[in-house]
Protein backbone atom coordinates (compact mmCIF):
# COMPACT_ATOMS: atom_id res chain seq x y z
CA UNK A 1 0.00 0.00 0.00
CA UNK A 2 2.94 2.41 0.88
CA UNK A 3 4.27 1.78 -1.91
CA UNK A 4 1.66 2.53 -4.40
CA UNK A 5 0.88 6.04 -1.78
CA UNK A 6 4.24 6.86 -2.56
CA UNK A 7 4.11 6.16 -6.75
CA UNK A 8 1.10 8.19 -6.94
CA UNK A 9 2.83 11.05 -4.89
CA UNK A 10 5.12 10.68 -7.36
CA UNK A 11 2.91 11.21 -10.07
CA UNK A 12 1.77 14.18 -9.21
CA UNK A 13 4.85 15.58 -8.42
CA UNK A 14 5.78 14.85 -12.22
CA UNK A 15 2.50 16.23 -13.77
CA UNK A 16 3.31 19.07 -12.04
CA UNK A 17 6.49 19.55 -12.78
CA UNK A 18 5.19 19.30 -16.48
CA UNK A 19 2.47 21.55 -16.27
CA UNK A 20 4.51 24.78 -14.54
CA UNK A 21 8.37 23.73 -15.36
CA UNK A 22 8.59 25.14 -19.02
CA UNK A 23 12.62 24.10 -18.28
CA UNK A 24 12.14 20.73 -17.42
CA UNK A 25 14.70 18.38 -18.93
CA UNK A 26 13.73 16.13 -22.10
CA UNK A 27 15.86 13.04 -22.95
CA UNK A 28 15.51 11.70 -26.68
CA UNK A 29 17.21 7.87 -28.00
CA UNK A 30 20.51 8.79 -29.61
CA UNK A 31 22.24 5.47 -31.16
CA UNK A 32 21.88 2.70 -28.20
CA UNK A 33 20.69 5.11 -25.13
CA UNK A 34 19.55 8.16 -24.31
CA UNK A 35 20.72 11.75 -24.20
CA UNK A 36 20.04 15.28 -23.56
CA UNK A 37 20.48 18.15 -25.76
CA UNK A 38 22.03 20.96 -24.19
CA UNK A 39 23.14 23.87 -26.51
CA UNK A 40 25.94 25.84 -25.17
CA UNK A 41 25.55 29.17 -23.43
CA UNK A 42 28.12 32.16 -23.16
CA UNK A 43 31.02 31.40 -20.79
CA UNK A 44 30.42 27.70 -20.50
CA UNK A 45 32.57 24.92 -21.71
CA UNK A 46 32.40 21.14 -22.52
CA UNK A 47 34.27 20.32 -18.82
CA UNK A 48 32.00 22.47 -17.01
CA UNK A 49 28.56 20.64 -18.75
CA UNK A 50 30.35 17.60 -18.17
CA UNK A 51 30.64 18.16 -14.26
CA UNK A 52 26.98 20.17 -14.52
CA UNK A 53 25.53 16.56 -15.67
CA UNK A 54 28.05 13.98 -13.88
CA UNK A 55 28.75 12.98 -17.25
CA UNK A 56 32.28 11.63 -18.80
CA UNK A 57 33.70 14.48 -21.01
CA UNK A 58 34.92 12.20 -23.48
CA UNK A 59 31.09 10.29 -24.35
CA UNK A 60 29.91 14.33 -24.37
CA UNK A 61 32.86 14.79 -27.34
CA UNK A 62 31.79 11.61 -28.73
CA UNK A 63 28.39 11.67 -28.96
CA UNK A 64 28.70 16.02 -30.40
CA UNK A 65 31.78 15.16 -32.06
CA UNK A 66 33.64 18.04 -30.53
CA UNK A 67 37.15 18.79 -29.73
CA UNK A 68 36.32 20.10 -25.84
CA UNK A 69 39.61 21.28 -25.56
CA UNK A 70 39.01 24.01 -28.16
CA UNK A 71 36.75 27.22 -27.03
CA UNK A 72 33.44 26.50 -28.35
CA UNK A 73 31.04 28.87 -30.02
CA UNK A 74 27.78 29.45 -27.75
CA UNK A 75 25.08 27.26 -29.35
CA UNK A 76 27.19 24.56 -29.91
CA UNK A 77 25.05 21.44 -29.70
CA UNK A 78 26.11 19.06 -26.90
CA UNK A 79 24.71 15.63 -26.30
CA UNK A 80 24.82 14.53 -22.50
CA UNK A 81 24.42 10.77 -21.94
CA UNK A 82 21.92 9.18 -19.28
CA UNK A 83 23.53 6.71 -17.85
CA UNK A 84 23.44 4.68 -14.18
CA UNK A 85 25.69 7.46 -13.00
CA UNK A 86 23.42 10.45 -13.63
CA UNK A 87 20.15 9.06 -13.61
CA UNK A 88 17.88 7.16 -11.46
CA UNK A 89 14.42 5.95 -11.35
CA UNK A 90 14.14 6.70 -7.68
CA UNK A 91 14.38 9.64 -5.79
CA UNK A 92 17.20 9.09 -3.25
CA UNK A 93 16.95 10.50 -0.09
CA UNK A 94 20.58 11.93 -0.26
CA UNK A 95 21.45 14.86 -2.59
CA UNK A 96 17.59 15.85 -3.50
CA UNK A 97 19.39 19.40 -4.64
CA UNK A 98 20.85 17.72 -7.26
CA UNK A 99 17.87 16.37 -8.42
CA UNK A 100 15.77 16.95 -11.75
CA UNK A 101 12.42 15.46 -13.21
CA UNK A 102 13.34 13.82 -16.52
CA UNK A 103 10.78 13.24 -19.27
CA UNK A 104 11.33 11.10 -22.58
CA UNK A 105 10.41 12.79 -25.96
CA UNK A 106 8.50 10.26 -27.34
CA UNK A 107 9.05 9.95 -31.51
CA UNK A 108 7.17 8.06 -34.26
CA UNK A 109 8.11 4.82 -33.34
CA UNK A 110 8.54 4.35 -30.09
CA UNK A 111 5.98 2.70 -27.83
CA UNK A 112 5.77 1.87 -23.96
CA UNK A 113 7.59 -1.41 -24.20
CA UNK A 114 10.54 0.96 -25.58
CA UNK A 115 10.70 3.75 -23.42
CA UNK A 116 10.87 1.25 -20.54
CA UNK A 117 14.06 -0.47 -22.39
CA UNK A 118 15.68 3.03 -22.87
CA UNK A 119 14.70 4.16 -19.74
CA UNK A 120 15.09 0.63 -17.46
CA UNK A 121 12.05 1.74 -15.64
CA UNK A 122 9.33 -0.81 -15.47
CA UNK A 123 6.04 -0.40 -18.01
CA UNK A 124 3.82 0.07 -15.16
CA UNK A 125 5.66 2.74 -13.16
CA UNK A 126 5.42 4.99 -15.96
CA UNK A 127 1.87 4.24 -16.64
CA UNK A 128 1.52 4.98 -13.22
CA UNK A 129 3.65 8.20 -12.59
CA UNK A 130 1.85 9.68 -15.94
CA UNK A 131 -1.47 8.94 -14.94
CA UNK A 132 -1.79 7.28 -17.96
CA UNK A 133 -5.20 5.46 -19.47
CA UNK A 134 -3.80 2.15 -20.90
CA UNK A 135 -0.06 1.53 -23.10
CA UNK A 136 -0.59 4.12 -25.74
CA UNK A 137 1.88 7.08 -26.26
CA UNK A 138 1.47 10.03 -29.14
CA UNK A 139 3.94 10.77 -30.72
CA UNK A 140 5.65 14.26 -29.06
CA UNK A 141 4.27 13.51 -26.00
CA UNK A 142 6.64 13.82 -22.72
CA UNK A 143 6.94 11.04 -21.04
CA UNK A 144 7.98 11.41 -17.34
CA UNK A 145 10.44 8.62 -16.56
CA UNK A 146 12.74 9.73 -13.39
CA UNK A 147 15.45 11.87 -12.11
CA UNK A 148 18.81 13.08 -13.46
CA UNK A 149 21.37 14.48 -11.42
CA UNK A 150 22.79 17.94 -11.93
CA UNK A 151 23.86 20.86 -10.47
CA UNK A 152 21.54 23.26 -10.07
CA UNK A 153 22.20 27.14 -11.26
CA UNK A 154 24.35 29.41 -8.95
CA UNK A 155 24.96 26.32 -6.44
CA UNK A 156 28.42 25.18 -5.32
CA UNK A 157 29.50 21.84 -3.11
CA UNK A 158 32.90 23.21 -2.51
CA UNK A 159 33.59 19.33 -0.66
CA UNK A 160 33.22 17.79 -4.12
CA UNK A 161 34.96 20.43 -6.31
CA UNK A 162 31.65 21.46 -8.09
CA UNK A 163 30.10 24.79 -8.90
CA UNK A 164 27.80 26.12 -11.79
CA UNK A 165 28.64 28.43 -13.50
CA UNK A 166 31.98 28.30 -13.08
CA UNK A 167 33.15 31.94 -13.31
CA UNK A 168 35.88 32.75 -15.03
CA UNK A 169 38.50 34.16 -12.29
CA UNK A 170 36.48 32.66 -9.18
CA UNK A 171 39.04 30.88 -6.58
CA UNK A 172 38.76 27.61 -6.51
CA UNK A 173 39.90 27.58 -2.49
CA UNK A 174 40.12 30.59 -0.04
CA UNK A 175 43.90 29.58 0.73
CA UNK A 176 46.46 32.41 -0.01
CA UNK A 177 49.37 30.20 -1.14
CA UNK A 178 50.95 29.97 2.16
CA UNK A 179 51.14 26.24 2.21
CA UNK A 180 53.66 23.88 3.05
CA UNK A 181 54.29 21.60 -0.04
CA UNK A 182 52.64 18.43 1.44
CA UNK A 183 49.48 20.60 1.83
CA UNK A 184 48.48 20.65 -1.90
CA UNK A 185 47.96 17.28 -2.39
CA UNK A 186 45.25 17.61 0.07
CA UNK A 187 43.90 20.95 -1.88
CA UNK A 188 44.32 18.41 -4.86
CA UNK A 189 42.31 15.09 -3.29
CA UNK A 190 39.34 18.08 -1.83
CA UNK A 191 39.18 19.48 -5.38
CA UNK A 192 39.33 15.88 -7.61
CA UNK A 193 36.82 13.75 -4.86
CA UNK A 194 39.97 12.02 -4.08
CA UNK A 195 41.28 11.30 -8.05
CA UNK A 196 37.80 10.17 -8.67
CA UNK A 197 36.74 13.41 -10.78
CA UNK A 198 39.31 14.19 -13.18
CA UNK A 199 40.42 15.47 -16.87
CA UNK A 200 43.31 14.29 -17.55
CA UNK A 201 46.05 16.42 -20.98
CA UNK A 202 49.66 15.13 -21.80
CA UNK A 203 51.74 18.29 -24.10
CA UNK A 204 54.79 20.23 -23.61
CA UNK A 205 55.41 21.91 -19.94
CA UNK A 206 57.38 25.39 -19.96
CA UNK A 207 59.31 26.26 -17.10
CA UNK A 208 59.85 29.96 -15.55
CA UNK A 209 61.40 31.57 -12.92
CA UNK A 210 59.59 32.53 -9.87
CA UNK A 211 61.20 34.11 -6.19
CA UNK A 212 59.79 32.85 -3.24
CA UNK A 213 59.64 29.48 -1.14
CA UNK A 214 60.80 26.47 -3.28
CA UNK A 215 58.68 24.44 -1.11
CA UNK A 216 55.48 25.72 -3.45
CA UNK A 217 55.08 25.44 -7.03
CA UNK A 218 53.19 27.29 -9.28
CA UNK A 219 51.33 26.89 -12.90
CA UNK A 220 50.00 28.96 -15.48
CA UNK A 221 47.20 27.11 -17.34
CA UNK A 222 44.76 28.10 -19.69
CA UNK A 223 41.29 25.89 -18.64
CA UNK A 224 41.26 26.16 -14.91
CA UNK A 225 40.82 28.68 -12.74
CA UNK A 226 43.24 30.56 -10.07
CA UNK A 227 44.04 28.63 -6.89
CA UNK A 228 43.19 24.96 -8.69
CA UNK A 229 45.39 22.41 -7.96
CA UNK A 230 47.33 20.09 -10.94
CA UNK A 231 48.94 16.84 -10.43
CA UNK A 232 52.10 17.17 -12.78
CA UNK A 233 53.77 13.80 -13.55
CA UNK A 234 56.70 13.34 -15.65
CA UNK A 235 56.22 9.90 -17.74
CA UNK A 236 59.69 9.48 -18.19
CA UNK A 237 60.68 9.25 -14.10
CA UNK A 238 57.50 8.88 -12.69
CA UNK A 239 57.97 11.86 -10.49
CA UNK A 240 55.55 13.52 -9.60
CA UNK A 241 54.70 17.30 -8.14
CA UNK A 242 51.43 19.51 -7.37
CA UNK A 243 51.39 23.13 -8.44
CA UNK A 244 48.72 25.75 -7.71
CA UNK A 245 47.56 27.64 -10.79
CA UNK A 246 47.92 31.56 -11.15
CA UNK A 247 46.42 32.54 -14.25
CA UNK A 248 45.98 31.30 -18.14
CA UNK A 249 49.24 30.39 -19.61
CA UNK A 250 50.55 33.94 -21.18
CA UNK A 251 50.56 33.99 -24.67
CA UNK A 252 54.57 34.99 -25.69
CA UNK A 253 56.76 32.89 -27.94
CA UNK A 254 58.54 31.45 -24.57
CA UNK A 255 54.97 29.56 -24.32
CA UNK A 256 54.18 28.76 -27.73
CA UNK A 257 52.78 25.13 -28.08
CA UNK A 258 52.57 24.62 -24.07
CA UNK A 259 49.77 23.02 -22.70
CA UNK A 260 51.53 24.37 -19.02
CA UNK A 261 53.95 27.26 -17.13
CA UNK A 262 55.58 25.48 -14.01
CA UNK A 263 57.84 27.03 -11.74
CA UNK A 264 61.58 26.36 -12.45
CA UNK A 265 61.61 25.40 -8.45
CA UNK A 266 60.06 21.71 -9.71
CA UNK A 267 62.15 20.80 -12.06
CA UNK A 268 64.28 18.95 -9.75
CA UNK A 269 61.19 17.30 -8.09
CA UNK A 270 60.36 16.00 -11.70
CA UNK A 271 63.92 14.84 -13.00
CA UNK A 272 64.17 17.22 -15.43
CA UNK A 273 67.13 19.32 -16.72
CA UNK A 274 65.64 21.21 -19.65
CA UNK A 275 63.11 24.53 -19.39
CA UNK A 276 60.99 22.44 -21.40
CA UNK A 277 59.26 18.84 -21.29
CA UNK A 278 56.90 16.32 -21.82
CA UNK A 279 54.55 15.88 -18.88
CA UNK A 280 51.36 14.48 -18.07
CA UNK A 281 48.11 16.92 -16.23
CA UNK A 282 45.36 15.69 -14.34
CA UNK A 283 43.19 18.32 -12.56
CA UNK A 284 39.17 18.43 -11.49
CA UNK A 285 36.96 19.18 -14.12
CA UNK A 286 36.10 23.42 -14.12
Amino acid sequence: MLRYLMLFIYSLIAVQSMAQNSDSLIANRKGAGLVITYRLKAGESVAMIANRFYAPQDKIESLSMVDGRKKLPVGTTLYIPVSPENFTASKEKAGLQHQQELYFRVGERDDLALVSMYAGVKKQDIVLWNGMRGNSLKQGQAVFIGWLKIVQKDSITMADGIAYPSRKGRVVNNDTGRHAFGELDSLYNVQTRNGTNVLNEKGTAVFFEKGGSNKIYFAFHSTTPRGAIIKVTNPGTGKTIYAKVLGPVPDTKQYANAVIGISSAAKEALGITEDKAWCELTYFPN
